[in-house]
């Protein structure tokens, strides 16, 4: 038992510890300390975020990060049913979806299927794109399908705003929106396209040559610093819905 005089000044001390935030005195316990060997041994299985565009040459799942904090510019110069199945992927996340077309009837089933653009996704012309109020609660992606030469859009990357402009194929333009892009993917191409996009882009040799014989549904999808084959693998709904894989439209 503690003596009676003790008594105020062990309240008083626990007292002031409350007062700056330190507790009550508790179990005194070791620390939780790691070594350094320990520390490097340390694993945490923590997943890219983002959106699942297919699977890559290990058959893990290839994630782009699409919806940022700050402005992402993707360029693909591949087939409308990649972009598309991209665009269906990104709304599912939550996000809203734009697209700027000149070839609206090629994404009205899409709009059909979703609810007639009141969940998530909405078509307009070339240059009719208003501005989409994007915030970390409602981020949106810009899809830009206007065809071998975009015009420069009205509505551009910012924060959680990214856009992705398809090409269908190597167009003169290209390289400047290639120069601009965080993130490009490039699907089956003729060798001459295959040559200009390798001094372009600074591919590889081995990455040059493969890129005229891709298959329906691979990408070669090159970041900053990093190059991956992905191939996007439709779900069921995707496949009726879009169909199966393909390059051409």
């Amino acid at each position: 038992m503690v003596a009676s005089g003790a008594v105020p000044s062990v309240v008083r001390r626990a007292g002031e510890r409350l007062r700056y935030g330190l507790g009550l005195i508790g179990p005194r316990h070791g620390r939780h300390v790691l070594s350094a060997p320990q520390l490097d041994a340390l694993a945490l299985p923590i997943g890219d975020d983002g959106v699942v565009a297919g699977v890559d040459t290990e058959g893990q799942p290839a994630v782009l990060g699409i919806n940022r904090p700050t402005p992402y510019d993707v360029v693909l110069i591949g087939g409308l049913w990649t972009a598309q199945v991209l665009a269906l992927r990104t709304a599912a996340t939550g996000a809203r979806v734009a697209v700027e077309t000149g070839r609206p009837q090629s994404w009205m089933q899409m709009v059909h299927a979703m609810g007639g653009g009141q969940n998530g996704l909405s078509v307009y012309e070339v240059g009719r794109v208003p501005p989409q109020g994007a915030s970390a609660g409602t981020p949106v992606l810009v899809v830009r399908d206007c065809g071998m030469r975009p015009p420069r859009g009205r509505v551009g990357s910012g924060p959680w705003q990214s856009v992705l402009t398809l090409l269908p194929y190597l167009s003169p333009v290209a390289p400047r929106l290639l120069r601009q892009a965080r993130l490009a993917g490039v699907q089956r191409v003729s060798p001459d396209e295959a040559a200009e996009l390798g001094r372009v882009m600074g591919l590889s040799r081995a990455e040059r040559e493969s890129l005229p014989a891709l298959p329906d549904g691979v990408t070669l999808w090159c970041g900053d610093r990093d190059r991956q084959y992905v191939m996007t693998q439709p779900t069921d709904a995707e496949t009726g819905l879009l169909g199966t894989p393909r390059r051409m439209d």
